[in-house]
């Protein structure tokens, strides 16, 4: 992670670090991940990052250890202010509202596939305005640029229905329900961008 000066732009939007020294960003964690629609896509079960001190102690650990084995992992959404394009764009990112997450992330050996899948989260006041689907296309773009990522996959519950057509939006490939490893045998939902191989094996499905 290269600091509080990195970020992505899209039209509306951008993507940027989650930075545990930022109070505001520990804050909008504990507030997006304790949404009713992210608890319902984790499984329904509470999340543990409940306070500012916890948001901020995951922060610092599994999200900048993601970025670091990775060299990408959870990025944060902000909406641009109006006159954005007139102003310094630091100073337009600081004064951005923040709707969400968006993240390619992949596991740990030996619960790690060969493609990384694309995570997402937005507060609900701001759902519905395709904010998901721009800062995803805009982070895919990024990262294939940049960093050489082509293949992503996207994983969800069967049943979650507003995933499924984020990924029905990306232009993601319907490959049917399996058994995943790395969320322990769980079924899942598993959708992969257009181009990638046929046979998911080959990715370690």
């Amino acid at each position: 992670m290269s600091g509080p000066n990195f970020f992505v732009e899209t039209p509306r939007l951008f993507l940027s670090y989650l930075l545990p020294e930022n109070d505001a960003h520990c804050d909008f964690l504990v507030a997006l991940y304790n949404t009713p629609e992210f608890i319902a896509s984790i499984g329904g079960s509470p999340t543990t990052i409940t306070t500012r001190d916890v948001a901020r102690t995951v922060l610092a650990g599994r999200f900048r250890e993601e970025h670091a084995r990775n060299g990408y992992g959870t990025y944060l959404i902000s909406l641009k202010p109006e006159g954005a394009d007139g102003v310094d764009k630091l100073d337009a990112l600081r004064a951005a509202t923040l709707v969400g997450t968006v993240g390619l992330m992949r596991g740990e050996e030996p619960d790690r596939y060969e493609a990384p899948d694309i995570g997402f989260a937005v507060l609900s006041e701001h759902m519905r305005k395709g904010y998901t689907k721009e800062a995803a296309l805009g982070i895919m773009d990024y990262l294939e640029k940049e960093k050489g990522v082509r293949d992503v996959l996207g994983f969800c519950n069967p049943e979650n229905n507003a995933s499924k057509a984020v990924f029905r939006s990306l232009g993601f490939e319907d490959r049917g329900e399996r058994a995943l490893r790395v969320f322990g045998g769980e079924v899942s939902a598993v959708w992969a961008k257009k181009g990638m191989s046929d046979d998911l094996t080959v990715y370690g499905l």
